[in-house]
């Protein structure tokens, strides 16, 4: 076991937010490590309320021109008015993800205050937690995971002496009726049920197996005695994949039983690695932090908490997210919802829904960029069922050919608007959403992949686009009724107003949407009058533009923020994560945005969660990489509780703060960039390099163009680095120090020059061929 890619604690969980999650994408569990009453909280992906429905408003369509009319006029309150009563779906609210159950054993004659030598682990290598002690003379160790290849999740349990393991199994599920528990055999129990009134159906099934002793019904549990060994296998199918649900869930709990614990586990070790290993990042830590890695981890996390550092914790944790985007998202299985797949209510903040102003995207962020790329594919799923709602909604609430998205959906795709003014009335979730097809084409460009799965969805989203925007007096292009998400600014009394035309997030997000339709028709031979079309609107776009206090503007207009330290950064989105800004190309539009992190983390914002994550991502396409590492440490000391899970502050009615999985992905995410980054037709190598981390390495992260980089660095200095080209396409280098390149042969190919403060070298590459970066 690496202690470097361990968690681990010497006590039991006492709350669900110290408990250790496993997942395989559709099945999650949250592993307590109770002695006497072991506690797993269980989820399944497709566990929602609802089922598809129409929530157009064709009220929407009859007052959109005047509610246009009255924003470009100024008159924002009565536009919001209006907008509340008539451009929100009907009813303006989606369905909700819900908890499966709980799995309790109870074991006899165990009790936590006798336990010795207790260690509860979640090794991220094998993707397997552990909970190990003593009682007496006996040793007892539990082995947990969730094994995608047999979907099940597998716990173990053995003890160091024949007969010793005496327990029950049975479920617990709060507040709702509509289930049933009942152990259906000796070694079976089930619970059968439905998520609300009209939700999804569904059957879980525990199949426990003892080597040894004797298992029994005992109404809704099965009581095992005297076992010397025993694997109980939990299996979960709903009516949303399968017709008879029932009998899948029994039929996938006997294949894995009758597989056997052995060989499922050596199965799910090398499903996990294959994707985990893909990636490796590496610190050389000083003696002093090296030993901090024999602490529990929760130790580590108080010490860093009360103003210590912890470097090897910052590496745990960029791992962690990796961890948790692979356990919550798997091909064929649905996206990462905002709680990744770990809810343990029926009733989750904001409904754990796919949130896509911005919290579903970063979710993602990561995924090509470490090397999980596979993890992309649900959301691209989803991306289609989208569609088919998102068209009707562009057509009858717009009047537009293409398709729209708000700020939400769930797992029936729903595109309707919901919520307020002040958050949902964005339709731009679906441009956003489709250039993440684009992002995964520009790693792996697949000319197959961009022509049958990328740009038809981009291409309707565009079409929305084109249709939907309308031009001013002046000629520029107007995208409205629309608003910065989540943010807005003060009216002539101090009032909050929201609405407006031509946000900068949006215009930003249009001009990457349509530049990038444009690239890809040209590629695929094909749209040619819709591309020039696009190339047309493209310079009537209003610019992004520094504002006359040195910040990027957020609106079209000059206007006073109502929070100037607001969450969201939306109006830098093209700085990160997408490229219009970089300190390169666009110098002054850089220093508006540093001015705009800078205004925005002075007024209190960035300090919690998805949006501390995001500012560490954009400090490090800033390329300061010490402000980028100071605030991974305020993520951690801010944000995270004992199992390290990120945590969002209370919004609205909500009094508590609550989990999101956006924080731990886009952490990963953020981090990524500051040891390597592929904008703008360049690969950076260290661009943002903190001066903490003065010796280490990372194998396997991938560049745009198709392109996998391992390298090392030594006092702060790239000394060497390795280019793999899975696509033969020219290659462009950046360093801070000068380098050469060479081929496998040892052939020098190219060296680099000095442009400006950087060194940059531009050589063909062959595909399949490694290419080596050195010193000169």
């Amino acid at each position: 076991m690496n202690d470097n890619l361990t968690l681990w604690y010497s006590k039991p969980a006492t709350k669900w937010l110290a408990a250790l999650p496993v997942g395989n994408g559709r099945l999650g569990g949250m592993v307590f490590g109770r002695v006497r009453k072991e506690w797993i909280q269980l989820n399944e992906d497709s566990l929602w309320t609802g089922r598809p429905r129409s929530r157009i408003n064709p009220l929407a369509r009859e007052n959109l021109d005047e509610m246009r009319k009255l924003v470009m006029e100024g008159n924002i309150r009565e536009a919001q008015f209006l907008g509340e009563n008539t451009m929100f779906g009907t009813p303006p609210d989606l369905t909700t993800y819900e908890t499966l159950s709980n799995l309790v054993l109870l074991f006899n004659g165990q009790y936590d205050e006798e336990a010795q030598d207790y260690r509860r682990d979640l090794d991220l290598e094998t993707g397997i937690a552990s909970v190990t002690y003593r009682l007496g003379d006996i040793a007892y160790r539990r082995e947990i995971l969730s094994s995608n290849p047999a979907g099940v999740i597998a716990i173990r349990l053995t003890a160091s002496e024949p007969g010793a393991l005496t327990f029950s199994t049975s479920f617990w599920r709060r507040y709702q009726n509509n289930y049933v528990f009942s152990a259906t055999a000796d070694d079976t129990v089930t619970l059968t049920g439905r998520c609300g009134v009209h939700g999804v159906k569904y059957e879980t099934v525990v199949r426990v197996v003892t080597e040894g002793g004797t298992s029994k019904a005992s109404g809704d549990h099965v009581v095992v005695t005297g076992a010397d060994a025993a694997t109980i296998y939990i299996s979960c199918a709903t009516d949303f994949r399968h017709a008879d649900f029932a009998t899948e869930a029994r039929n996938v709990a006997a294949t894995a039983a009758a597989q056997g614990y052995t060989a499922l586990r050596a199965a799910h070790i090398a499903d996990h690695q294959s994707l985990f290993n893909r990636m490796r990042f590496d610190l050389t830590l000083s003696d002093e932090h090296a030993a901090l890695a024999k602490l529990p981890t929760d130790e580590r996390l108080a010490k860093v908490k009360a103003g210590g550092t912890d470097e090897g914790l910052l590496a745990l944790a960029f791992a962690y997210g990796r961890y948790m985007l692979q356990g919550a998202s798997r091909p064929g299985t649905l996206p990462t919802n905002l709680q990744g797949i770990w809810n343990d209510t029926i009733a989750p903040a904001w409904d754990s829904k796919y949130t896509i102003n911005i919290n579903e995207q970063m979710h993602y962020w990561s995924a090509e960029t470490t090397n999980l790329a596979d993890t992309h594919l649900p959301l691209f799923d989803l991306i289609e069922r989208m569609r088919e709602s998102g068209r009707e909604v562009a057509r009858v609430h717009y009047g537009c050919r293409g398709f729209v998205a708000h700020h939400n959906t769930d797992i029936w795709g729903d595109c309707a608007p919901l919520d307020n003014v002040f958050c949902g009335l964005w339709p731009l979730g679906a441009a956003w959403l489709v250039l993440h097809l684009w992002e995964h084409y520009s790693f792996a460009p697949d000319l197959d992949f961009l022509r049958d799965k990328a740009y038809p969805a981009m291409k309707e989203a565009a079409e929305f686009l084109v249709d939907f925007t309308i031009e001013g007096d002046d000629g520029v292009l107007l995208i409205g009724p629309s608003i910065s998400p989540e943010n807005a600014w003060k009216g002539k009394s101090g009032e909050r107003l929201a609405l407006c035309m031509s946000s900068t997030m949006d215009v930003q997000i249009t001009r990457a949407l349509y530049t990038h339709c444009i690239e890809a028709a040209e590629l695929l031979g094909i749209d040619a009058e819709f591309a020039q079309t696009l190339r047309g609107l493209l310079p009537k776009l209003p610019p992004t533009r520094v504002d006359a206090s040195g910040r990027i503007a957020e609106w079209l207009d000059d206007v006073e923020e109502y929070e100037p330290g607001h969450r969201h950064n939306s109006h830098l989105f093209a700085l990160y994560p997408d490229d219009q800004i970089t300190p390169t190309t666009t110098p002054d539009l850089a220093a508006g945005a540093r001015k705009s992190l800078e205004v925005r983390i002075a007024n209190g914002g960035a300090g919690y969660c998805w949006s501390c994550a995001w500012i560490v991502g954009l400090w490090a396409r800033l390329g300061d990489g010490d402000k980028a590492h100071f605030h991974v440490y305020d993520f951690l000391r801010r944000s995270t509780e004992d199992n390290l899970f990120s945590m969002h502050p209370p919004q609205g009615s909500n009094l508590i703060y609550v989990f999101q999985a956006d924080g731990n992905l886009g952490l990963t995410a953020a981090v990524a960039e500051a040891l390597l980054q592929s904008q703008a037709g360049e690969i950076q190598l260290l661009p943002a390099l903190p001066s903490a981390w003065r010796d280490g390495s990372i194998e396997g992260m991938r560049a745009r163009g198709g392109f996998d980089v391992s390298l090392s660095w030594s006092e702060g200095s790239l000394t060497d680095a390795s280019i793999l080209s899975r696509y033969g396409r020219p290659c462009t280098l950046v360093s801070a120090s000068p380098f050469i390149v060479t081929d496998d042969a040892g052939n020098q190919i190219a060296s680099s020059a000095a442009a400006g403060q950087r060194q940059v070298a531009t050589f063909d590459t062959a595909a399949n061929q490694t290419y080596i970066v050195g010193q000169p």
